[in-house]
C-alpha cells in the first residue's frame, strides 16, 4: 500500500512540475523565431542579420539566426530547418538555397504548424506566408538599361557572370538583364555559373571566361553584368589582374549588391554602376512579416524591399543611395 502511495506522490509532482513548466511558458507569452540565411559570414548577410535583430528587439521576441557557411550546402540548410522544427519554433523566416529542392522542406514545416516567411529567394509552392524580396527581375531589366545607356548607339558584345545554379533571385536578374539587353539589341556571347559560391570560385570563372576573349592584347567585350556581391567581386579581382598583366580593358562593367571594397570600386572608376537592394531592410521585414503573422495580423503575400542602380554621381549627390550603402551623409 505504501509503495502505491510513493508511485501516486511521484507522479503529482511530476504533473505539477509540467504545469509549472507549461504556466511560465504562457506567462512569459515571448515568440521564438527562426531566420535562416543562405549563409553567414558574408558581408550581405551580416546586414540581413542587423535589420532582423533590429526587429526581432523591438517585437520583443527571441530570434535564432543559423545558416550554412557557404550558398552550396543544401543538405546543411536542410538539416538546421528540420533541426527548427524539432525545437518548435514559432516561426522560420527562411532564404532557401534552391527553389526547387526545398519546396517540401518547406511544405513539412508548414505542416508541423510552423509558418514560414520566405525572403530573399523565392521557392516553389504555396506553403509559405510570405515572400519578402528584391523584385530581381527588375534589378536585371534596370541593370540592361543602364548598360545600353552606357553603350549607347553601340550594340555591343556582354558578358554575364551568374551565380549558383537554382538560386532564385540570381537566376532571376540574369534572366531580367538578359531579357531586356537582347531587346536593346545587345549580344550575349557568355554567361556562366562561377565554379562555386566563394569570391575565389566566383574570380577563378570570370578569369577563365576572360581569356577567351582576349585579343591583340585586348578585352574584346563591351560590357558585363556580375549577379551578386560574390560574383561581382570575383568579376573585379579578375579584370584587376588582366590589367596588371598588360591586357587593355575598357568594358563597361555593372553588379549587384554592395560592399565596401566594391563602393570604393565605383568610386574610383573600376565599376560603373552596382544595382543595390536592401539587405537591412529585408532582414527586418521578414521578421516584422513573420510576428504580425504569429500574432493574427494580416500580411502581405509579396512584399517588395526596393532596389535601385547606384552611380558615382549618386554616391555624391544623393543622400538616400549614401545612406542605403553606408556612407556618411
Amino acid at each position: 500500500m505504501r509503495r502505491a502511495w510513493k508511485v501516486v506522490a511521484f507522479v503529482v509532482v511530476v504533473a505539477a512540475l509540467l504545469l509549472d513548466f507549461a504556466g511560465c511558458r504562457r506567462q512569459s507569452d515571448r515568440l521564438v523565431v527562426a531566420v535562416i540565411p543562405k549563409s553567414t559570414g558574408a558581408e550581405f548577410w551580416e546586414t540581413v542579420k542587423e535589420g532582423a535583430e533590429e526587429a526581432a528587439k523591438a517585437l520583443d521576441v527571441e530570434m535564432k539566426w543559423e545558416g550554412p557557411l557557404t550558398e552550396t550546402e543544401l543538405a546543411e540548410q536542410n538539416k538546421i530547418i528540420e533541426n527548427m522544427i524539432s525545437l518548435q519554433v514559432d516561426g522560420i523566416a527562411l532564404a532557401p538555397l534552391n527553389r526547387t529542392a526545398q519546396r517540401r522542406t518547406v511544405e513539412n514545416a508548414v505542416k508541423a504548424g510552423i509558418p514560414v516567411v520566405i525572403f530573399d529567394s523565392e521557392i516553389e509552392g504555396k506553403a509559405h506566408t510570405s515572400f519578402v524580396a528584391t523584385n530581381n527581375t527588375e534589378g536585371g531589366i534596370l541593370a540592361a538599361r543602364h548598360m545600353a545607356e552606357l553603350l549607347g548607339d553601340k550594340k555591343g558584345r556582354v558578358l554575364v557572370l551568374r551565380f549558383v545554379q537554382g538560386t532564385g533571385s540570381t537566376e532571376a536578374r540574369a534572366a531580367g538583364f538578359i531579357s531586356r539587353a537582347k531587346e536593346a539589341g545587345l549580344e550575349i556571347v557568355a554567361d556562366p555559373y562561377p565554379e562555386d559560391a566563394t569570391v575565389a570560385g566566383c574570380k577563378k570563372t570570370a578569369a577563365n571566361t576572360l581569356e577567351q576573349f582576349v585579343e591583340n592584347n585586348e578585352l574584346k567585350l563591351d560590357g558585363i553584368f556580375a549577379c551578386n556581391d560574390r560574383s561581382t567581386l570575383g568579376m573585379l579581382a579578375a579584370l584587376e589582374d588582366l590589367r596588371k598583366s598588360g591586357v587593355q580593358v575598357r568594358t563597361r562593367f555593372i553588379g549587384f549588391d554592395f560592399t565596401p571594397r566594391l563602393i570604393e570600386a565605383l568610386q574610383n572608376g573600376a565599376v560603373d554602376a552596382l544595382v543595390a537592394q536592401n539587405p537591412r531592410k529585408m532582414g527586418r521585414v521578414a521578421v516584422e512579416t513573420l510576428v504580425a503573422h504569429l500574432r493574427g495580423e494580416k500580411v502581405e503575400p509579396l512584399i517588395d524591399t526596393g532596389v535601385v542602380v547606384v552611380t558615382k554621381e549618386k554616391l555624391d549627390f544623393d543622400a538616400d543611395v549614401r545612406r542605403l550603402v553606408g556612407l556618411k551623409e
